[in-house]
């Protein structure tokens, strides 16, 4: 059989990815990807040593018995079962052996819990005389039938795969196995084995897994949007690529017979240089779906059998969702380069002393330097619209410019031409803003909470810091300054005297928090998940840590006679820009991947505080003390 790509389509638990028909002899690999043992079998043929997962095509060691020692997933016998109940219940002309007589000529007429299966009505009038069936719970036909009760929590007696003809009862936390009570005796016992009731086993496994699946909700989101962006990238690709295509086919037509030979090799290096790219995306996707279909088989298991399980399914599944949701949870994705869809094409002039070339295709991933940024216009410096003392600003998704005004007490709304369009009231001294991606305005104000707007300005709630103590800001004297959403979602929140920073879910939910060396007064996260913290004034810096809070580096300042670093932001290409904050002030730019010092965007500013780039980032918005700036990149 060919070797497959990653694939997200595994609705079906009980369905074999090789086969696509429903699974006989369940083997599953560690990935929980489960398929047919003869399906499995025929997969690994000609394979000595490891085998090819066909649906997230990580490789994994064969056991030396041969793929039949792979583990039998039990739990999917217990879904197929369940279909099979379900279709008893829709049909009572289906032939079903009585679970207490064993009578094969009875009509189904309920089922019992004692005899874990279907019984005939001459039973169930048994069950109902005789004490010795008095702890049977015995649920008529006719309320299975009309949904009356779930078929789901139809319970089913389970017998030790050892001594079969006792029930399992116990959960040896030891071993991590299940035992009955002859397995309590001989190989688990009490004395030197930690035995639990499996109901109660399971109430302790349910819960863990719980958290996990819950520990996953970031990297599944991270997972998914990357999946798009890629998606995007490669339709923008796609795009781009046409539309070089039609200007080296406009260029040529002027000059059709003499640039012949350029044409064909223009579009040759355009081919190449798209090809190029799109295995470097496709490989990308690639690396991106596979933990995609990792998470989605996890996700999807372990939700069913909390939900649905019995406490023998959840006991025997309990280790290989543990293993695969803790490795799930701490995936870390590499970051989407939106960059690999600039491709264009750049016409030579077309005339009487043209040369045998129509121009050329570029395809660098980012300009040498930092490009030519030149003054495109300026605003919020009159009127009722002007600033009082500017400091962060955020880009909203409709590509508004939300601007934090200490000297008004306001959140400032611009359009992106520098129309006024609105103002939140902010108590105290709004320091910092940032947007989520739901619109919601996430603002500090030097106060104890952070506070929560919509995007019409309404307080929707707020919530304190936790230092790294796990004592509340509330309890505190507090000024929180420094703000950023990383790449994850979750918000860091910088805090001034107390010098630490404090991660949050956006729902106000404390996640950590970690001490830092210098005031957090402007936050950015890098692509690559780096946390950079700046603070102007005396012992001015940028401290670069890792996203668990340890001082990675400490930038070295350009050398310039005046760095007083204050607000920053990141590009799609993992640069950080950094505003030196002065009356000859400056925007400098520094690699994130590095911390080398690449060059100066531009020293046309006064007292620059807050950076932001626009949504196509072209252009740069800078928020002065009572201005707001915005610089474009020149075309080269």
């Amino acid at each position: 059989m060919a070797e497959s790509k990653p694939t997200s389509n595994n609705k079906d638990l009980t369905e074999c990815g090789i086969c696509l028909c429903t699974i006989e002899e369940p083997k599953a690999l560690p990935c929980l990807h489960t398929f047919c043992l003869k399906c499995l079998t025929k997969w690994a043929e000609g394979k000595k040593d490891t085998i090819r997962c066909p649906i997230c095509v990580q490789d994994f060691s064969i056991p030396g018995d041969g793929v039949k020692a792979f583990r039998t997933n039990f739990f999917i016998n217990t879904l197929k079962d369940r279909q099979a109940t379900a279709m008893t219940i829709q049909s009572r002309d289906t032939v079903v052996p009585c679970a207490s007589c064993g009578a094969v000529d009875e009509r189904v007429e309920g089922h019992c819990s004692g005899c874990g299966g279907f019984i005939c009505g001459g039973c169930i009038a048994m069950h109902s005389k005789l004490k010795t069936f008095s702890n049977h719970k015995v649920i008529p036909y006719e309320d299975l039938k009309s949904g009356k009760v779930d078929v789901r929590n139809l319970s089913q007696k389970k017998y030790c795969q050892i001594h079969e003809e006792q029930v399992v009862r116990f959960y040896c936390e030891t071993c991590g196995v299940l035992t009955c009570r002859d397995c309590t005796v001989v190989d688990h016992p009490a004395s030197s084995h930690s035995l639990v009731n499996l109901e109660s086993a399971s109430k302790g496994h349910k819960k863990e897994i719980e958290q996990l699946i819950k520990g996953c909700d970031a990297i599944k989101i991270k997972t998914d949007n990357a999946h798009t962006e890629i998606d995007s990238v490669l339709d923008q690709l796609v795009g781009n690529a046409a539309t070089a295509e039609a200007g080296i086919d406009e260029s040529f037509n002027e000059a059709m017979k003499l640039l012949k030979d350029s044409r064909n090799k223009l579009k040759g290096e355009l081919t190449k240089a798209v090809s190029d790219r799109k295995k470097q995306l496709d490989a990308q996707k690639d690396e991106v779906m596979i933990q995609q279909t990792r998470l989605q088989t996890a996700l999807q298991m372990a939700t069913e059998v909390v939900k649905t399980g019995s406490d023998y399914d959840l006991a025997l599944i309990y280790t290989s969702l543990k293993t695969n949701l803790t490795e799930l949870r701490d995936v870390k994705l590499a970051p989407v380069d939106k960059q690999k869809a600039a491709v264009h094409f750049k016409s030579a002039h077309i005339g009487q002393e043209t040369t045998q070339k129509l121009g050329s295709v570029l395809v660098k991933q980012r300009k040498e330097g930092v490009g030519v940024w030149k003054l495109d216009r300026s605003f919020g410096d009159v009127g009722a619209e002007k600033l009082k003392y500017g400091r962060g600003v955020a880009i909203t998704q409709e590509g508004d410019i939300a601007v934090a005004d200490r000297g008004d007490s306001a959140v400032k709304i611009y359009k992106k031409d520098g129309q006024f369009k609105s103002s939140i009231k902010i108590p105290g001294s709004p320091w910092n803003v940032v947007v989520s991606s739901d619109g919601k305005l996430f603002v500090t104000n030097q106060t104890k909470t952070v506070s929560v707007y919509d995007g019409k300005g309404n307080l929707k709630h707020q919530f304190p810091t936790t230092t790294p103590d796990n004592m509340s800001s509330d309890a505190q004297r507090t000024k929180h300054m420094g703000l950023a959403i990383d790449n994850y979602n979750n918000l860091l929140v910088g805090v001034k005297k107390q010098k630490y920073i404090s991660k949050h879910h956006l729902d106000g939910t404390h996640i950590t928090s970690f001490k830092v060396t210098i005031e957090p007064r402007f936050i950015v996260v890098s692509r690559d998940d780096k946390i950079f913290i700046s603070k102007d004034g005396s012992d001015a810096a940028v401290h670069i840590l890792n996203d668990n809070g340890v001082h990675l580096q400490t930038l070295k300042p350009p050398q310039v006679l005046w760095w007083n670093p204050a607000g920053m932001c990141c590009t799609s290409t993992n640069d950080i820009y950094i505003s030196s904050y002065g009356e000859s002030g400056a925007i400098y730019c520094y690699s994130a991947e590095t911390g080398a010092y690449i060059g100066c965007l531009t020293k046309d500013v006064s007292k620059p505080a807050g950076l932001a780039l626009m949504n196509d980032e072209n252009q740069l918005v800078v928020v002065e003390d009572y201005c707001i700036k915005i610089f474009k990149v020149q075309n080269q």
